[in-house]
């Protein structure tokens, strides 16, 4: 080691000897800290604030607000309305399959149904209904549609 390097070192370990000394004025003055009393807590304890929970509600319709995640979107839910009255085509409604026993399960428009499930369906047009699967047999579903009992059958040849 040369005497510049040395030196470097030296001058070093004064400067920081220096800064610690005087950076803290208890230390400079080499006086202990004055107790008033109490020690001082090592750590302030904090109180537990509740942390909020977020709930996003996906609007149905323009007037309840836009949809949080998409909020440029525009989505337009038309409820089918089933009066008494109204006339549901059969064909709207179309048994993809059926598994076997022990549980059976039936899919009808791409959604599938235990018996006695209710659920909605979407028809071609887009739109929704509500249907209830009443019982699924070896090769056909009945369904409960406006209080009307339907049976739907495989295709045959499938």
């Amino acid at each position: 080691m040369t005497n510049y390097e040395r030196l470097q070192i030296t001058t070093t370990l004064l400067a920081g000897l220096t800064f610690v000394t005087t950076s803290s004025p208890v230390l400079a003055a080499g006086k202990e800290p004055k107790a008033a009393g109490k020690n001082p807590p090592a750590f302030q304890v904090v109180p537990e604030v509740p942390i909020p929970q977020s709930a996003f509600v996906i609007p149905s319709q323009p007037t309840e607000g836009r949809n949080p995640f998409f909020p440029q979107s525009i989505v337009k839910v038309v409820p089918v309305r089933i009066t008494p009255d109204s006339v549901i085509d059969p064909s709207i409604f179309v048994l993809n399959g059926i598994t076997s026993p022990p549980r059976r399960t039936a899919m009808i428009n791409g959604r599938t149904f235990e018996p006695g499930e209710e659920g909605e369906v979407r028809l071609a047009s887009g739109n929704k209904i509500l249907i209830k699967c009443e019982d699924i047999r070896a090769d056909s579903a009945i369904i409960v549609v406006g209080g009307k009992h339907r049976e739907l059958r495989m295709r045959s040849g499938l």
